[in-house]
């Protein structure tokens, strides 16, 4: 079964990668393992999902929350006491979203400085997941399919001059990793 943190289909791999239906279970651990590689390379959690936050106020007009793209804002509450009644919500109209950079702006007032006094509902991450990301996924998926069918998992096989030595290997190739690092979070 996939994760909510799956960051391609099982549909999709198997299309792509030309799995069969008796793989599908196997391919679906391999999705979930990669997706939390790349959640873990990036240092956030990619694949949208809905969020109810607790942030502390800046003494500002903005806050950045800690995941993005900002998918939908429903609501910026503001309550020094943390309870979050409904008074305490700011109206939609004084409020604006720099989606790609998950940075929520007020207009005409501040986030005022406290500690937890600042509750946002939001769905944030990647919807769609952007092919690029979800490209290295397969290619990772992929790497590590030939991998354990190998039997050579961490170890690859180098041969110099008719001289042939094992070496082991650490990780995921860069260009899979460059493309997982291209999402790392910037706070």
């Amino acid at each position: 079964m996939l994760s909510t943190d799956a960051l391609t289909s099982w549909e999709t791999a198997k299309t792509m990668l030309g799995f069969a239906d008796d793989q599908q279970s196997v391919v679906e651990f391999l999705i979930n393992a990669v997706s939390a590689t790349a959640n873990r390379i990036s240092g956030r959690r990619l694949k949208a999902r809905d969020y109810d936050l607790r942030l502390n106020g800046t003494d500002k007009n903005s806050i950045v929350l800690p995941e993005y793209p900002i998918v939908s804002l429903s609501k910026v509450y503001i309550d020094g006491n943390r309870e979050f009644p409904p008074e305490s919500e700011i109206d939609p109209d004084m409020v604006s979203i720099d989606p790609d950079g998950g940075i929520i702006r007020l207009h005409d007032m501040i986030f005022p400085a406290g500690i937890g006094n600042v509750r946002v509902i939001a769905k944030l991450g990647y919807d769609p997941v952007p092919q690029d990301l979800e490209l290295a996924v397969l290619e990772a998926i992929s790497y590590n399919r030939r991998r354990l069918e190998s039997g050579t998992t961490g170890m690859r096989q180098v041969s110099v001059d008719g001289t042939v030595t094992s070496q082991y290997e650490l990780g995921l190739p860069l260009s899979i990793r460059e493309v997982f690092e291209g999402y790392r979070s910037n706070l």
